[in-house]
């Protein structure tokens, strides 16, 4: 097969009966799929927390509230809403208010420090935060140093599992987020471009330095919309789904946004190391889908209850964020009547571009084919350019009307490199097969993943060089022996003269990391050396460090 073999799109083929080679596209805001929903299905479940159920008609009741409120407080088409809180009523709430005034919302991860929240909030230009009571002296600890006007506070009491809401907490400088949910239902009418106006904007670790805000627009996000519920043939109002990815994490936001607009409640899963709280929940209302990254499904499949659970009877297993190991998978399919059904994506790309059909030919080890009116090409890392034939390793790029046009947020010289004549160039490593089928066999060279979060190396490496003692440091991931497809955050440091290494030294530079790095990024294993390898210009060689701890294991 030679060069074109991709805008041939041998993949057509093996497209299930439900799925058409391309698509059509409502030119709709973000928001017309919930006003859909709640108009047509105001009685079905939309969230299901504990024991408490919320319709769609109370969802848009609460969502409208605070799209008003919202307004009232000064927000407008365009202000950036931080949103940081756990998966819980008000992180969709605020999302759904947010979009529907126009409003750009910013998740912002549960597990990161007041170091690593005030460089989002000046980022973003974020002037609204809604945080979880449990959250809130963080934000207050750099509040001074933002531009934060308004501080809403997200209590977690407030929706009990059984009865009314409570009435309003009073906070110092901030304002109870269900003090906004007695507002009228009437928010203001904003006027969307979906090809322009922004829907969200994302932060991802990227493949060097610190977190980039990637604009989505709404165009982007219902263009991705369109293709999932289309690929997955989700039966609109009779679903019941199960995701514990975060909703800071695109993939979990995409996934309740493909929910919303096919109408299919969602059990939200607060806590997603409480398996057997998730295990109980799923035995408790009985999913027709679940979405995990690989590292929950494992932890799900090994406890004692997987055996008579309620998990065996779903139809779907979506995974994604990491690679699943495909004995793992074997085991799934064995023992449950759904599938594992393995995606790829990124955020930039809305966030997936590639699955394994619903009903056809899955391939074990595979991320799939590319979604319709999605071209995914491999190239020469080197020139960019060359179209590698079939079977042949090399640097995927992608094409679609999911894939970000805007850019990154403040970040000319980063976008100009990841978009390329309106491809984006993934940095991942993979290889198509003669089917169409794409697998990746290497993840961008610098990103460390810690079951599905996504870890910069330069990031550690920063505050690294901070501690008095360190000279020179490198981080990379090496394969987490307890958790397959997961990684183990290690850093390589050399001392300042006058220092040594010693099991004491070590902790004490993790303990200085705690203060500045999200715990998940702090390395587990730190190991000094006289030298680390450099290149001719002195860029320390982590492809050789990496290569080193592959041969140890292999011993």
């Amino acid at each position: 097969m030679s060069k074109g073999i991709y805008e041939s799109k041998p993949w057509l083929k093996h497209y299930d009966p439900h799925v058409p080679n391309t698509l059509e596209y409502p030119n709709v805001p973000l928001s017309h799929f919930v006003d859909d929903s709640v108009k047509e299905f105001p009685d079905r479940p939309m969230m299901i927390q504990g024991k408490r159920i919320i319709s769609f008609k109370e969802f848009g009741n609460y969502h409208y509230s605070f799209a008003a409120a919202l307004a009232d407080m000064g927000v407008k088409k365009g202000d950036r809403v931080g949103i940081y809180c756990l998966n819980m009523p008000q992180y969709l709430i605020t999302l759904y208010a947010a979009i529907k005034i126009g409003a750009v919302p910013t998740g912002i991860n549960p597990l990161l420090t007041p170091r690593e929240i005030k460089y989002i909030l000046d980022d973003s230009d974020a002037e609204t935060i809604v945080a979880l009571d449990l959250f809130l002296s963080r934000v207050q600890e750099v509040r001074k140093e933002t531009k934060l006007r308004n501080v809403i506070v997200a209590g977690l009491g407030d929706f009990p599992q059984e009865g009314p809401l409570p009435e309003p907490t009073e906070y110092e400088g901030a304002v109870s987020f269900l003090e906004l949910l007695k507002y009228e239902p009437k928010p203001p009418e904003v006027k969307i471009n979906p090809r322009d106006d922004w829907a969200l904007l994302q932060y991802t670790a990227g493949t060097t330095g610190l977190p980039k805000g990637t604009i989505l627009t709404h165009e982007n996000m219902v263009r991705q919309t369109t293709q999932l519920m289309s690929w997955l043939k989700f039966e609109r109002g009779k679903e019941i789904v199960c995701s514990s990815f975060p909703f800071f994490h695109l993939a979990g936001l995409e996934f309740n946004i493909g929910c919303v607009s096919m109408a299919a409640g969602q059990i939200l899963i607060a806590n997603p190391r409480d398996i057997e709280g998730t295990i109980n929940l799923i035995d408790q209302y009985h999913p027709t889908v679940i979405c995990n990254v690989p590292t929950i499904y494992i932890q799900l499949l090994r406890h004692p209850k997987f055996e008579k659970s309620a998990i065996r009877n779903a139809k779907m297993f979506i995974s994604g964020a990491a690679a699943f190991p495909p004995e793992i998978i074997n085991e799934y399919n064995s023992k449950t009547q759904g599938k594992v059904l393995e995606v790829w994506g990124m955020t930039e790309a809305s966030p997936v571009l590639t699955a394994n059909p619903v009903e056809g030919l899955k391939k074990v080890g595979s991320v799939g084919i590319p979604l319709p009116d999605t071209i995914i090409k491999v190239v020469d890392p080197e020139t960019g350019s060359e179209e590698l034939p079939v079977r042949e390793r090399g640097e995927l790029i992608a094409y679609g009307p999911q894939v970000f046009y805007k850019g990154y947020w403040k970040k000319p010289e980063e976008t100009e490199k990841a978009l390329r004549n309106g491809w984006y160039y993934t940095g991942d490593i993979g290889y198509m097969d003669e089917d169409g089928y794409f697998y990746i066999v290497d993840r961008k060279k610098d990103i460390i993943n810690v079951s599905g979060y996504k870890v910069a190396s330069r990031e550690v490496d920063d505050i690294l060089f901070e501690h008095p003692a360190v000279n020179m440091a490198a981080t990379i991931g090496i394969p987490d022996p307890d958790r397959p497809g997961s990684e183990i955050v290690k850093a390589f440091v050399t001392l300042k003269e006058g220092y040594e290494g010693s099991p004491k030294l070590a902790e004490e530079i993790r303990q200085f990391l705690k203060k500045s790095l999200a715990p998940y990024k702090v390395p587990k294993i730190i190991e000094f050396r006289k030298e680390l390898p450099l290149s001719a210009t002195g860029k320390v060689l982590k492809r050789e460090l990496r290569e080193e701890e592959k041969a140890k294991m292999k011993k």
